[in-house]
């Protein structure tokens, strides 16, 4: 390739497009038309002889070829960047840019609260989406770009995927304040005996704590399933289930109506991983975010306000 031929503004549209997963956010996001930037990803399918960047239901997404090479071209632009003082450079505190992040409400709740007074404070005109969490979507939301971040337990995870943890989870049992038998213990004969509610986003009635009871030879009896948490103390207050579900949840509100009891079997909890695809790795904002979700996650297990 005769570098003479190429344009650098042809590499900076490159990363915006990896960064945005979209013609138009990507566009927005270094001052250009819409049309402007298709004809720079037209110049670039040229350049490189490959589509780079195909269209999918919500934006575009980036081929094999242009994955191999998002890493050493946005390592160049940050070699650029420094060499030239550091222009381009992420800076929260005047960055328009929205983040968009596939989560639980469990996690959001848990997160989003400390995570927004620190953006007030240090970069007021970023936005944040949050965005209902399908487990079973998740590599395919990062893939696609069209979510910056997922914050889940997904141990299988291909290689493109990153990952890191943010914070311990332990569970706790939710039991109705009346309920006919389940008073000052819970012990695990009566946690196989009363029907329970599953939080769960893959829409069926087995969930990992059921799989753990397989491996011990046990099986509880759950009636009820549903892909968020904020109804459970509701529906738990007035029946004779069972929840089990996120301590962080519960211990953010006095629920009426419920009182929590430890989970009657040995266990050690679980870790909520943050996840996002290999070529954001050397994005500084995304960077940036990456390291601001590690620092509120450390604040959690410091029991910060």
């Amino acid at each position: 390739m005769n570098l003479a031929a190429v344009d650098l503004n042809l590499l900076v549209a490159f990363d915006a497009l990896l960064g945005e997963g979209s013609v138009s956010a990507a566009a927005a996001r270094i001052g250009l038309s819409q049309p402007a930037m298709s004809k720079r990803l037209a110049h670039l399918r040229q350049l490189f002889a490959d589509d780079l960047f195909v269209r999918s239901a919500d934006g575009v997404r980036p081929t094999e070829k242009a994955l191999d090479l998002a890493d050493p071209i946005r390592a160049a632009l940050r070699q650029i960047e420094d060499a030239l003082g550091g222009l381009g450079q992420f800076s929260p505190d005047r960055s328009q840019r929205v983040f968009r992040i596939a989560t639980t409400d469990h996690v959001a709740a848990t997160l989003a609260p400390r995570l927004m007074a620190t953006l007030r404070q240090v970069a007021p005109r970023t936005s944040i989406v949050i965005r209902s969490l399908h487990r079973q979507d998740v590599i395919d939301q990062l893939e696609k770009g069209s979510v910056d971040l997922a914050i889940t337990i997904l141990p299988d995870a291909p290689t493109s995927i990153k990952r890191v943890s943010l914070f311990h989870v332990d569970w706790v049992s939710l039991v109705s304040a009346s309920h006919p038998e389940i008073v000052d213990e819970l012990t695990l004969d009566l946690y196989l005996k009363y029907p329970h509610l599953l939080v769960t986003h893959v829409g069926d009635l087995k969930g990992y704590v059921d799989r753990m009871l397989d491996d011990r030879g046990l099986k509880r009896n759950v009636v009820m399933s549903l892909p968020y948490a904020l109804a459970v103390p509701a529906i738990i207050a007035r029946t004779d289930m069972i929840c089990t579900l996120s301590a962080n949840l519960v211990n953010l509100a006095s629920w009426p109506g419920v009182r929590s009891f430890p989970v009657p079997f040995d266990y050690s909890g679980y870790e909520e991983t943050m996840l996002w695809h290999r070529r954001n790795d050397s994005d500084p904002g995304h960077g940036w975010m990456r390291r601001t979700l590690l620092e509120v996650s450390e604040t959690l297990t410091r029991h910060e306000p």
